[in-house]
């Protein structure tokens, strides 16, 4: 792992390669001096002896003096010699803007990698190629290669992005809602510099107290889980922007796992099982980076309600439709308390409406407030108002409203949040007014209710271990190197009984008449299964047959089947006994390029993949891990008994997702997908019902 060092406190930046024609150095001397930068800065250019009225070096070493950073905009066949610059003046950090590097091909990339190799033996940090740079907010240093106009105000929301220009987003976004930040980090192509070293650095720092981070991939995928580790184990809630969420896997998949594991179905489950945060915009992430550097995290998702419009509430209800909040209504005795404030036209539920008339009693909502906060059932306050614009008729009237609900919010006894009813910017009056009182409004009840859902998020994992894989002998013997390609379903069988993964009485049959034998033996209704290590999915190609009841019905099923492996490998008949489930599921491990073998389950029968009611998550697998992919399918409740059904024996199915963990483990990275379709969920106990694996 790569520290930051002094990358983003520097005493002195040379900024190489820079001159008036250049846009990039334009606006660094801008941001540099505009946010009020105190050290050095220098020019160096080859061919000027000044630019932007200040004098130009040669090179580096003709600098007088110590260069803690230089800012490099040359281009890409110049930047090889800019970094032995550095090493002969001993420049400890490197901001690379200059492109041409990976991101151009495979020449590039091997530019790239000697550029990183002198680095390291130079003691050199680099951040980029291909970046922008960086704003440290707390220091006032912007070493950005875009404009940046409105001032910010230091805070706890430490940023990183692979895109330089969204930097200048967040920025705006920050600015127009008044949201502090501690720094933002430009990392383009993260040549030295990981994201996952960014994330460690700013948990280590005692001003951050949240990390959002927009990504376009992950270039160190085993490094950035730890890092959201680190995160989630110091309490610093890490916000997650990754885009390409219709990115389809471009691997071949055989088994059904393998294609309801898509891409970014494994980055969310693998975000949300390390508890990061993932959201779907630039304006999610940063009022998500706001509420949690604010106001904390609730305990749950129980949330009380007051607002200052009637129409609002109704809205409220609407947004947390679907999400982790909740909005059950008020204990009498509270809607009681409320009905004594309330005018007699006001209801006193969840959500409140405190009426009309808080235009002529300022202190009504605070009164409210505390009344609800006193109800004692719930882990949220959500407070719905709308800061000040400007001072109006009576400017005393803004401070009435909102000291008290300022000092309502420092002394709640829970987690409280306030959002305005619509988006919009706040103007210099109210960004003032609310600075004033240390409050924050999100941008709107639908970022609000996002945000806080995020939060709930947050705050139910922290409740809930996450369990870190660890190193433990193999459960079992690894089968040999024989076993590569489509594994027959007898073999994979025997693989997940050793794992005391339950299958149904079964026997594999060579002739029709063995077939009668087996059915009379383990009892009719029976399946019958054509076996072909070339065939995939047997029901597609007409090799099973399901509730057969007489030994007429299984000769002509054997012949049938049978016929379906005409052309290929035939390796038999298998008999089943058949099985009447509480529930059909899938599970299975699907192996991710980035992230390695992911375990999934899911709703499971002949349309699986168009519902694609699926949980999914990195091995190991607990128990506490089991019962909560379970919980998040949609279709869970079936599992509970329907229409008068007995209910599944989910105890059962939590065990084959703790083996499935475990066989994903022993077989690491030769294995390629195995899939259990159906799993059969019964009253007592679970059975594979069929099964399929693939092995390198």
């Amino acid at each position: 792992m790569t520290g930051l060092g002094s990358l983003l406190v520097p005493r002195s930046i040379a900024l190489v390669g820079a001159t008036e024609a250049s846009s990039w150095a334009q606006a660094v001397i801008a941001n540099l001096t505009g946010l009020g930068y105190e050290g050095a800065i220098h020019l160096v250019h080859p061919r000027h002896l000044e630019q932007f009225g200040r004098p130009c070096h040669p090179t580096l070493n003709d600098i007088p003096g110590e260069v803690d950073c230089a800012y490099v905009m040359t281009g890409t066949g110049a930047a090889r010699e800019v970094i032995e610059d550095c090493g002969r003046k001993g420049v400890p950090n490197v901001v690379m803007l200059s492109a041409g590097f990976k991101e151009v091909g495979e020449k590039g990339l091997e530019l790239e990698q000697a550029m990183v190799e002198r680095c390291l033996a130079l003691g050199i940090t680099l951040l980029g190629p291909n970046c922008l740079g960086f704003i440290n907010y707390k220091d006032r240093i912007a070493a950005y290669g875009l404009l940046l106009a409105a001032p910010v105000p230091a805070g706890a929301i430490a940023l990183i992005s692979q895109s330089g220009v969204m930097l200048l987003h967040f920025h705006r976004l920050a600015a127009a809602r008044g949201i502090g930040l501690a720094a933002s980090v430009s990392i383009g192509n993260e040549a030295m510099l990981k994201a996952s070293d960014l994330v460690q650095d700013f948990v280590r720092r005692e001003d951050v107290r949240v990390v959002g981070a927009l990504l376009e991939g992950f270039r160190d995928p085993a490094g950035f889980l730890a890092a959201a580790e680190a995160a989630f184990e110091a309490e610093k809630p890490l916000v997650v922007l990754k885009v390409g969420r219709s990115e389809a896997s471009r691997r071949a998949v055989i088994a059904h796992t393998g294609s309801l594991a898509g891409a970014d179905a494994v980055v969310d489950a693998v975000l949300r099982q390390k508890g990061a945060i993932r959201v779907a915009s630039p304006e999610e992430l940063i009022e998500t980076c706001a509420l949690l550097a604010t106001s904390g995290w609730p305990r749950g998702g129980r949330t009380a309600v007051v607002t200052t419009s009637g129409g609002a509430c109704g809205l409220v209800s609407d947004l947390a439709s679907g999400t982790r909040v909740e909005i059950p209504d008020f204990a009498p005795e509270t809607k009681r308390r409320l009905a004594d404030l309330l005018p007699s036209f006001g209801t006193p539920q969840n959500p409140l409406d405190t009426t009309g008339v808080i235009v002529n009693q300022p202190a009504l909502l605070a009164a409210c407030v505390d009344v609800v906060m006193a109800d004692g059932r719930f882990d949220a306050l959500l407070i719905n108002s709308d800061p000040p614009r400007d001072a109006g008729a009576s400017p005393g009237r803004v401070e009435e409203r909102l000291a008290p609900l300022a000092e309502v919010v420092r002394r709640a006894p829970i987690f409280t949040a306030l959002s305005a009813t619509v988006s919009g910017e706040l103007t210099t009056f109210g960004r003032e007014a609310l600075a004033r009182h240390g409050l924050h409004f999100a941008n709107g009840l639908e970022l609000g209710i996002r945000a806080l859902d995020n939060a709930v998020f947050y705050g139910r994992k922290r409740s809930r271990s996450i369990p870190l894989a660890t190193t433990r002998a193999r459960r079992i013997q690894p089968p040999d190197q024989s076993w590569t390609g489509v594994i027959a379903e007898l073999e994979a069988k025997r693989l997940l009984a050793a794992h005391h993964i339950g299958v149904p009485d079964e026997r594999l049959v060579h002739s029709a008449a063995n077939a009668v034998g087996a059915a009379a033996a383990i009892g009719y209704p029976v399946v019958l299964k054509v076996q072909s290590r070339d065939i995939a999915h047997k029901t597609e190609l007409g090799g099973v047959r399901l509730g057969l009841r007489t030994a007429a019905e299984v000769r002509r099923a054997y012949a049938e089947v049978k016929e379906a492996a005409r052309g290929v490998r035939f390796e038999g008949v298998l008999v089943s006994r058949q099985v009447e489930p509480v529930a059909e599921l899938i599970a299975g491990i699907s192996s991710d390029p980035q992230f390695g073998n992911i375990v999934l389950v899911g709703m499971g029968g002949i349309f699986t993949e168009s519902l694609r009611d699926v949980s999914l998550r990195m091995p190991p697998i607990d128990e506490q891990t089991a019962v909560e992919m379970l919980e998040e399918l949609r279709g869970a409740s079936v599992l509970d008994g329907v229409r008068g059904r007995p209910a599944a024996d989910r105890a059962a199915l939590v065990k084959v997702l703790v083996a499935l963990g475990d066989i994903a483990l022993d077989l690491g990275e030769r294995l390629v997908e195995l899939d259990i379709n159906p799993l059969f969920a019964l009253p007592v106990g679970a059975l594979a019902g069929d099964a399929l694996l693939v092995m390198r």
